[in-house]
């Protein structure tokens, strides 16, 4: 908490010393010194401050704990195995997973191509058609050209 104090001092003389203001006879040099003078008096009197707790690293290493750590560790030379053959597993299905992927990727594919196919005969065919369909209408006109001279030919007949 004191440091906290010195250093709202230490802000204030700043921050009156920037804009140039006074706060009544306290100048922003007259607040900055205070300021400064405190926290060096707050810094003086924390050097006598106890230390803190350490860290408990028996948490973080076990092995620092002693006697049960041989125990932990025969239990953790069988762990590797039992975790090695869990990873084995994990990959073997991981390994199928991707074959099976793969299977469908292919058939995919080979629609895809067989889609590609359907569609360039698509086309081809289309393309028949309108052919035809242009030499019909060219027989048509013909045909029309025909039947009018044979119609005309039979009117002024009569």
């Amino acid at each position: 908490m004191a440091y906290g104090l010195g250093a709202a001092v230490v802000i204030i003389g700043a921050l009156m010393k920037i804009i140039h203001k006074d706060l009544g006879p306290l100048s922003g040099n007259t607040l900055l010194t205070i300021g400064l003078v405190t926290e060096a008096i707050i810094f003086a009197l924390s050097a006598f401050d106890p230390p803190e707790e350490g860290y408990k690293w028996e948490n973080v290493y076990p092995a620092l704990v002693g006697d049960d750590a041989a125990a932990e560790e025969t239990m953790s030379v069988k762990a590797p195995e039992a975790l090695q053959k869990k990873y084995n597993e994990q990959i073997s299905k991981a390994t199928d997973q991707m074959k099976s992927i793969n299977d469908l990727y292919k058939s995919q594919l080979e629609s895809a191509s067989k889609q590609a196919e359907i569609n360039t005969e698509s086309i081809e065919n289309a393309n028949k058609v309108k052919e035809q369909m242009e030499s019909l209408a060219s027989n048509l006109s013909s045909l029309n050209g025909v039947y009018g001279g044979m119609l005309s030919a039979m009117t002024t007949k009569k």
